[in-house]
């Protein structure tokens, strides 16, 4: 007892702080007074809390789940911008240049597309608060990469020990199969399902179909590796990581080995040991690699082959290079191997949470009237014929035999098809059109700059000349003459430059509204950062708006007009 009452606990009341002998403090707990919060956060004998190995970094909008043993797991939302149930947006998984030519048909981009099977309605009101503004559909995908401690409490038949975790608790599991993965993840499920039930997001009007836990297609984690909805269309296309803030580097997010380190890491460290990706996610780039539920196919011509080999591996770890821990790379992964299923000790995963395309409620209804709206509607320069869709219903109803009308409808839906894949082409290019004039705007303020700066060098030598001679005065001219030359250059190319984007605008206004309104959103996304350099874009986007705007009103454009207002970047 005399060495108990040396050892003293910081106890908070009403504002004052006590120290209090530990052995008094124990008296309180068992008398039914609680201990106080900094108390409770106090490390167990191993060195590891269960915040550690749960939720090691707390934010404001995590999203966390209870698990067995009292444990929790946080997911963070991700937001897919998307125009109704049956759209999707586009993505491009992979690496543009793999360090490796011999690997360029493992890594190199494909086309893909992604959206989720939550609409706003579905998630819980707390979940909504974290919903970006807009037309989004949402999946949820783990902070942190399933823990040790996590692991044991789903898969054991005895919960772990909570009170003193062992050592290896936070440490992200390995060293398990693929299907021991998808077994967690359906554990989990029943688990969630039998005794938090409430936890799992719902779809509006529907009591039977619910979410449930998987492991992430390769797009979604792709998508959430490279900053989901904080990362515009343009930066998940250019960028090969995300995009580091000024002196940040990778090394700074990812546990791996850098090149030319002079010791490299030796093990896995602890969930959320380094910084979050821009969504909130700890060590999507390294420290375990990770599992996909897709199977492996090699990536060539821009689409993916036809032969489903292993599983997908994403995210590098602790035991990879730079290249390897790059999002878009790909590995596989054999599902079985000689001696069995196949594992690896740096190879673990992290969960989504999703749910079916179909469910009940009025999500059935919904579906049916974005399809029948689908490709019905004819393009602007085709409006004034007669729309071929409204024909064949005219000549189906009227269809003599079932055979004539069947093959009607099969040439119906045929060109339904070929609309809807054209509807989505559309908008492909509007949002290409978008980017196109508003770096044009940016290409002719440079022109304009480098020219009025070449103008003033000139007339400076002009004057210099006035006063030279000889020798000196011959090199001032050559000098002159060479700008003088440059100054045609620079005169020819913001003229042209002037004419492209007069026909850029021109194209915009052909366009339909909505389609072009659509390109204007996503863009705007793009360039939503306070940097000078996205203000500077979201001005040019505005600009280019009013002059498609202009010309839909038959406004005049000339050339003159569209060099002031650019370089004087005034906005009516």
């Amino acid at each position: 007892m005399q060495c108990l009452l040396r050892v003293t606990a910081l106890i908070r009341f009403g504002g004052f702080a006590f120290r209090l002998p530990l052995c008094l403090l124990l008296l309180a707990v068992l008398a039914g007074f609680p201990p106080s919060p900094a108390w409770a956060a106090l490390k167990a004998k191993s060195g590891v809390s269960l915040a550690d190995a749960c939720n090691p970094r707390p934010a404001r909008d995590d999203i966390v789940l209870p698990m067995p043993c009292g444990l929790s797991m946080t997911f963070r939302l991700a937001a897919v911008p998307s125009r109704g149930f049956l759209w999707d947006m586009p993505m491009r998984p992979g690496v543009d240049d793999s360090a490796n030519a011999e690997r360029a048909f493992y890594d190199r981009r494909f086309n893909a597309a992604l959206s989720g099977p939550f609409a706003l309605a579905d998630l819980p009101p707390e979940w909504q608060k974290h919903a970006p503004q807009g037309k989004h559909y949402f999946y949820l995908i783990a902070k942190y990469e399933v823990s040790q401690l996590q692991w044991r409490a789903v898969m054991d038949a005895a919960c772990p020990d909570t009170q003193n975790p062992p050592p290896d608790a936070a440490l992200p599991v390995t060293g398990v199969s693929w299907y021991d993965a998808v077994d967690f993840t359906r554990r989990y499920t029943a688990w969630l399902l039998k005794n938090a039930p409430e936890a799992l997001p719902r779809f509006a009007g529907d009591s039977r179909n619910v979410g449930f836990v998987r492991l992430p297609t390769e797009t979604e984690w792709e998508y959430a590796a490279r900053g989901g909805q904080t990362a515009g269309s343009q930066q998940l296309l250019l960028e090969d990581f995300f995009a580091l803030p000024p002196g940040a580097s990778k090394a700074d997010y990812a546990v791996y080995r850098p090149e030319g380190a002079a010791h490299g890491v030796e093990s896995l460290a602890r969930i959320g040991s380094r910084k979050p990706n821009p969504l909130g996610l700890y060590d999507m780039a390294g420290n375990a690699a990770e599992m996909a539920l897709d199977a492996f196919r090699f990536s060539v011509a821009g689409r993916l082959h036809g032969s489903a080999g292993g599983f997908v591996r994403k995210g590098g770890s602790f035991l990879s290079g730079e290249a390897e821990i790059l999002p878009g790379r790909r590995e596989e992964v054999p599902f079985f191997m000689a001696d069995g299923p196949a594992h690896a000790r740096d190879l673990g995963f992290r969960p989504v949470i999703s749910g079916i395309n179909t469910p009940g409620g009025n999500r059935p209804q919904e579906l049916l009237a974005e399809w029948n709206k689908a490709g019905e509607s004819m393009a602007p320069t085709l409006r004034a014929a007669r729309n071929p869709l409204e024909e064949l219903d005219r000549l189906l109803a009227l269809a003599p035999t079932a055979e004539i009308k069947n093959n009607l409808q099969k040439l119906r839906d045929t060109i339904k098809e070929n609309n809807i894949a054209l509807e989505r082409q559309k908008q492909l290019e509007a949002l290409t059109l978008l980017r196109t004039g508003v770096y044009m705007i940016e290409t002719i303020r440079n022109y304009a700059s480098r020219r009025n700066s070449l103008k003033t060098q000139l007339a400076s030598m002009e004057r210099d000349a006035k006063s030279a001679k000889g020798a000196a005065l011959e090199k001032l001219r050559r000098i002159m003459d060479t700008a003088r030359r440059g100054l045609v250059m620079l005169d020819t190319s913001l003229d042209k430059s002037l004419i492209f984007y007069r026909s850029k605008v021109e194209d915009g206004a052909q366009s339909t509204p909505e389609t072009l309104d659509a390109a204007f959103a996503s863009l705007a996304r793009d360039f939503s950062g306070d940097d000078p350099f996205n203000e500077n874009m979201r001005r040019n986007l505005e600009l280019y708006g009013r002059h498609v705007h202009l010309f839909r009103k038959n406004k005049i454009l000339s050339r003159e007009n569209l060099q002031k207002e650019i370089l004087e970047r005034r906005f009516q």
